[in-house]
């Protein structure tokens, strides 16, 4: 019977993922979590970039949220209440977005090799 391998991948970063995605992961070779944390790090979203992106209006076009953009822009930020309420939500919009990016890619790579 195979042993289940160890998590290799940081504590900040799995602290973050939902333990569907932790469980997976520690079933997997070291390999194939090192190919995860590579597609996971090519695609994740930084909090610090979105809020440069904040500054200049353009945080939903970096969440490929284009709808959104184009409505933020159109309405002139929200009337500016859009934009206020956006100072907060950025950090979990971050969060969400990185946590639908684990599963996204983990059923990527269990696809492939299935």
């Amino acid at each position: 019977m195979e042993q289940e391998s160890q998590l290799l991948i940081a504590k900040s970063i799995v602290n973050n993922m939902p333990s569907m995605v932790k469980s997976e992961l520690s079933k997997m070779p070291a390999q194939k979590q090192e190919e995860f944390m590579e597609e996971y790090k090519r695609r994740s979203k930084s909090i610090g970039t979105a809020y440069l992106l904040f500054l200049i209006g353009f945080q939903y076009a970096y969440f490929n949220k284009w709808g959104f953009q184009f409505v933020y822009f159109l309405t002139i930020y929200g009337f500016f209440i859009w934009f206020l309420i956006d100072i907060f939500r950025l950090p979990s919009e971050v969060r969400n977005h990185n946590k639908d990016l684990s599963i996204e890619i983990l059923r990527t790579m269990k696809a492939i090799s299935s």
